[in-house]
């Protein structure tokens, strides 16, 4: 089982998503207290996994141990002492058998435990970059040490010994593909590196595909349903705020942040947003005027219709963009970037697109309803 996949259950965007469909009354109320504990476990992980990258989320960064952390570690050790699991269909208390409720308090107190041992004095001016102190880190470099020997699972002192100088001198940093735990590679997605010698770092012995990349009046997108309204909006602004990157001006500013008003399709970038000092209702989330949302609605639909189609074909994303190109947009600045944004959007969707075809093939156990799903994606 991949830990750090399963991990992300907990997390503020699945707690986000939830809240939004609690909205729509498509969950029951008793869902909240779900929400309330996958908030309050995401919070937790975030506590245990600190670094010193800045973020957003108070809880990500460095452990001080202020009231805040501590606070929320007693609460959730008052969570796990309190906790009861029932069977599903036994409706038998299993209580005592979950392991990890005792590694849970085992951790809330290890880690108070290790910053009072670590800083006696409690100088504000010392953290604990948690992330650091956890297994992942251990266990990605034993499955790297493993797979030297054949996938060896007990390997010998003198395997280990071999492995490891044979590890440290060619490629340390390469991590195994097979490990559970999530890639340790901060200082090397933090460095100024570009795609290309990144990806020869980790993956020095596979050929990269060669291809030529893209460059970086209306439907009214308002008839969706209600999530599928919240995730349009989302996307929309994360797009703005990559072409926010390409060129800023207050005008520009001003565009990406016209929505003031709380509506039904900003449900999720208000629940997703992170307080700031400014005290507005989405936080630092771009949720840009209306227009964008329109024409980014009509890229969506060519794309849906040509792309089945085109897509066994050479220059795809050049097709896509003389279509896209025709589709009137107005931005109050001049230097906006129109071409970028198409170039960005072309790119984002057949990512998504090939990215949800592989995941559906990968669930298809039966080989037979895997060639059917091919099949009929031809």
């Amino acid at each position: 089982m991949r830990v750090y996949l399963a991990a992300q259950i907990f997390s503020e965007s699945v707690a986000a998503g939830m809240s939004t469909t609690l909205v729509s009354k498509m969950l029951p109320p008793s869902a909240k207290f779900t929400i309330d504990f996958i908030n309050d476990m995401d919070q937790l992980l975030d506590i245990f996994n600190s670094s010193k990258i800045p973020g957003l989320k108070s809880f990500k960064r460095p452990f001080k141990n202020t009231p805040e952390q501590i606070n929320h570690l007693n609460k959730m050790a008052d969570v796990f002492r309190n906790i009861k699991v029932i069977h599903k269909f036994k409706q038998a208390d299993e209580t005592k058998r979950m392991n990890f409720i005792k590694g849970w308090l085992i951790s809330i107190n290890g880690l108070q435990m290790l910053y009072t041992s670590l800083n006696p004095k409690q100088d504000v001016n010392d953290v604990l970059y948690t992330g650091k102190v956890n297994r992942d880190c251990l266990e990605n470099l034993f499955c790297t040490f493993r797979q030297q020997q054949g996938n060896n699972l007990n390997s010998t002192p003198i395997q280990l010994s071999w492995a490891f100088k044979k590890i440290f001198c060619l490629n340390y940093f390469q991590t195994s593909p097979g490990a559970n735990c999530i890639e340790d590679l901060d200082q090397i997605l933090c460095s100024e590196i570009v795609t290309g010698e990144v990806l020869s770092i980790l993956e020095p012995e596979k050929n990269l595909f060669k291809f030529k990349a893209i460059s970086i009046g209306t439907v009214d997108y308002r008839n969706l349903e209600l999530l599928e309204k919240n995730t349009f909006t989302y996307v929309c602004g994360y797009i703005m705020k990559k072409c926010l990157e390409k060129h800023i001006c207050q005008d520009c500013v001003n565009y990406a942040r016209h929505q003031k008003q709380l509506d039904q399709s900003h449900i999720l970038s208000f629940l997703k947003a992170y307080p700031t000092s400014e005290q507005s209702t989405f936080g630092n989330l771009m949720v840009p005027h209306n227009n964008f949302y329109n024409f980014i609605y009509e890229l969506e639909n060519i794309f849906i219709k040509l792309f089945s189609s085109i897509s066994i074909e050479n220059g795809v994303g050049s097709k896509l963009r003389l279509h896209s190109s025709n589709v009137p947009f107005s931005h109050p600045c001049k230097l906006f970037d129109k071409s970028f944004l198409i170039n960005l959007f072309i790119r984002f969707r057949m990512f998504t697109a090939i990215t949800f075809l592989n995941r559906t093939l990968l669930h298809e156990k039966k080989l037979k309803n895997r060639k059917l799903t091919i099949l009929s994606h031809l």
